[in-house]
């Protein structure tokens, strides 16, 4: 269940998204056809990727892409403490093992992402039939 929770809050995100993209474009005064898929089709797109993205980012945090910074920002504000001896990792070795046991998950938003693209290639697949010729 925990892991429908994942799916829809994700989902109501892109839904938003979309809606604020459909805002951007004024789609709810649009009259032809042809523009209102044209609008469905980007607002459905930017959500899809950017859902996408972010579960890409999360896929490299994994990866340790971001534990050096992390570590220099974290070591930073130790430094500025009463006592700097007292912080929680003594080196970059030992914080970057305890991060190796702290994966997230990034699958729900990939998917999602990849769901939102689909709906705007129906769309774009819409928007190329509706073309006058």
């Amino acid at each position: 269940m925990k892991t429908v929770y994942k799916y829809l809050i994700t989902a109501a995100v892109g839904v938003v998204l979309t809606f604020i993209v459909l805002l951007i474009k004024d789609v709810f005064h649009l009259s032809q056809t042809v523009d209102v898929m044209k609008a469905l089709c980007d607002g459905f797109f930017v959500s899809g990727v950017l859902i996408a993205c972010f579960g890409g980012l999360v896929f490299a945090s994994n990866g340790g892409v971001f534990d050096m910074i992390t570590y220099g920002i974290k070591h930073l504000f130790w430094v500025f403490k009463k006592n700097p001896a007292d912080r929680k990792y003594k080196d970059f070795y030992e914080y970057r093992e305890a991060m190796k046991e702290k994966k997230r998950s990034f699958g729900y938003m990939v998917i999602t992402g990849l769901a939102y693209i689909a709906v705007s290639l129906i769309f774009l697949a819409l928007y190329y039939n509706f073309l006058p010729e």
